[in-house]
C-alpha cells in the first residue's frame, strides 16, 4: 500500500496486532460496518467514539488465592521507569492497562449467547472485539479457517509436523 489509509479501504475487518505503544487503528480510515479489533494495541480515540457494540470475551478469574486481582480492566501492567529508582511500576488505578473497551457499549459473550443482549443491529454499524485475556485465541481460528479454504483450493503444500514440535524444553 502507499499510504497506511489504503488498507482500510473495502475491509471488513481491521486488526491492529502489534506491541505498540501508540494507537495504531485510526477512527478517521473506518469504513462503515467494519469490525475491529486489537492484540497489543490501541485504537485511537477517534475509534473509540465511532465503536457501536463492542464484544467482550470474557474475564480471567483471579489468581488463586488473590480476589482483588480479578480485574474487568487489565491495570495489573508495569512500566519500565529506567530513569527512576525503581525499575518498575506498577499503573496506578485510572489508568487504562488495554481493559474493557468503549464499556457503556460493551457486550459479554456470555450475554450475547444467552440473549440478555443483541449485538449489532445494523450492518452499518462499527464493532470492536477486544482481547478479554483468552490467549491467542482469535489466531488460531483464522489459521485453521484460513488452513481449511487453502486445502479446499489445493494451495499451498505439506510440511513435516516435526518441523513445529520440540521434544525438549529451553
Amino acid at each position: 500500500m502507499d499510504h497506511p489509509r489504503d488498507a482500510y479501504k473495502g475491509a471488513h475487518i481491521v486488526a491492529g496486532c502489534t506491541d505498540s505503544s501508540v494507537p495504531i487503528i485510526y477512527g478517521k480510515w473506518l469504513e462503515e460496518g467494519t469490525h475491529v479489533t486489537c492484540v497489543g494495541a490501541k485504537p485511537d480515540d477517534e475509534t473509540l467514539e465511532r465503536i457501536d457494540v463492542s464484544l467482550r470475551l470474557g474475564n480471567a478469574p483471579h489468581p488463586w488465592g488473590l480476589p482483588d486481582f480479578g480485574l474487568a480492566d487489565e491495570y495489573i501492567t508495569y512500566a519500565a521507569k529506567p530513569h527512576e529508582n525503581a525499575d518498575f511500576q506498577m499503573k496506578r488505578a485510572g489508568q487504562r492497562g488495554h481493559g474493557v473497551i468503549a464499556e457503556d457499549r460493551a457486550i459479554f459473550l456470555e450475554e450475547l449467547l444467552s440473549g440478555k443482549k443483541t449485538g449489532r443491529t445494523s450492518n452499518k454499524q462499527i464493532t470492536y472485539s477486544e482481547r478479554g485475556n483468552i490467549q491467542g485465541a482469535q489466531f488460531f481460528a483464522v489459521a485453521g479457517k484460513v488452513y481449511e479454504l487453502a486445502k479446499a483450493k489445493g494451495l499451498g503444500r505439506e510440511i513435516p509436523t516435526e518441523w513445529l514440535l520440540q521434544d525438549i524444553r529451553d
